[in-house]
């Protein structure tokens, strides 16, 4: 019974969160949302940490078996991710940078309108 309580209230968090995004047209994503409003109710006081172990406990047990298959095939591509180093840098690093300046010389010009 209390493994339904806890479950029930990181689900009420997550469908108040997606409530909220709909009502107000937010473009925040709902689980993040949800985990805010959750950690609210955690630091306030209304939810206890005790209340959520019956449900929590399991999930971060087996949470590492979800990030094994990615680092699995990390390692398998690390002389295929070696040898693409600087195309790497440049997607993750200068295309962005690029964008965001380009983006801010065309604002301040003046060039962009709502």
């Amino acid at each position: 019974m209390r493994f339904i309580a806890s479950l029930a209230i990181l689900i009420g968090c997550l469908w108040a969160a997606r409530l909220a995004t709909a009502a107000f047209a937010l473009s925040l994503p709902a689980p993040l949302l949800g985990l805010v409003l959750l950690f609210i109710l955690l630091q306030i006081g209304t939810v206890k940490s005790e209340y959520l172990l019956p449900s929590c406990g399991p999930i971060l047990k087996y949470m590492a078996v979800f990030f094994i298959p990615a680092g699995v095939g990390l390692i398998s591509y690390l002389d295929t991710l070696g040898e693409n180093a600087w195309l790497l840098v440049s997607v993750l690093i200068l295309v962005p940078a690029l964008g965001l300046l380009l983006t801010g010389k065309l604002a301040s010009k003046g060039r962009y309108y709502d």
